[in-house]
């Protein structure tokens, strides 16, 4: 693909029903010190937008984890193996692999907390209390992110509690996760993965999935390109 994906995103984003920049509506706002806000609202305002980009690859993160493990509980390992090998004689070998992912995905985590108090001070800032809250995750350059890994990482952000035993994120309504990172062979054509994520607490997952499929669907066209699809 040519150019970047967030330069391309943002270039596409401007073509959608109802697009408002939100910095360049707040820029002359000098009351809101201390607040948050998104980057897009579409649809009559009823859509917050905030978009975050993957261009880091933590590829070394998992051979620290796994090297740190195998310090601490003494395996001996010769030569070059994965990170399942290593940790399938243990007997919490799940926890571990589980550990190891969530480890290699802090980075979707930190940006699932920030857009969510992002998209609760937009509510805020425009009056807009019932919009729906949505994050979009670009992968440029983290190869190691699979949808696979973003999937897991995303869907434990949304499961995280607070001391008190309430839900950490509640202003997110759903996460799309697009990537360039990585292609998928389909028909020898170059395919890249788009997944779309609705968060449990949400009570407007259909109008996070309406919008989810206008702007893959739109995506698509914009770029030529052919996407492949996978929901959770």
């Amino acid at each position: 693909m040519t150019s970047t994906l967030w330069r391309r995103f943002d270039s596409f984003v401007r073509t959608l029903d109802g697009f408002e920049d939100i910095d360049a509506l707040l820029k002359n706002r000098t009351d809101l010190h201390g607040k948050k806000r998104a980057d897009y609202l579409f649809q009559g305002r009823q859509i917050i937008v905030e978009q975050k980009r993957l261009v880091s690859n933590p590829i070394y993160r998992p051979q620290g984890f796994a090297a740190k493990t195998r310090r601490d509980r003494r395996i001996v390992v010769y030569g070059t193996v994965s990170t399942r090998s290593i940790f399938s004689a243990q007997p919490d070998a799940d926890a571990l692999q589980r550990k190891i992912i969530l480890d290699l995905a802090k980075r979707i985590s930190a940006d699932v907390a920030d857009a969510d108090k992002q998209t609760r001070d937009t509510r805020l800032i425009f009056d807009i209390p019932d919009a729906v809250g949505i994050i979009v995750l670009l992968n440029e350059g983290a190869e190691i992110l699979t949808p696979d890994v973003i999937g897991y990482a995303v869907s434990n952000a949304f499961q995280e509690r607070s001391n008190e035993g309430a839900r950490r994120y509640t202003h997110s309504d759903g996460v799309i996760g697009i990537s360039e990172a990585q292609t998928l062979p389909v028909q020898a054509l170059p395919t890249y993965p788009i997944n779309t994520f609705t968060s449990p607490q949400t009570n407007r997952a259909e109008i996070v999935v309406a919008f989810s499929d206008m702007l893959i669907s739109k995506w698509a066209t914009f770029n030529h390109a052919t996407l492949n699809i996978q929901e959770e």
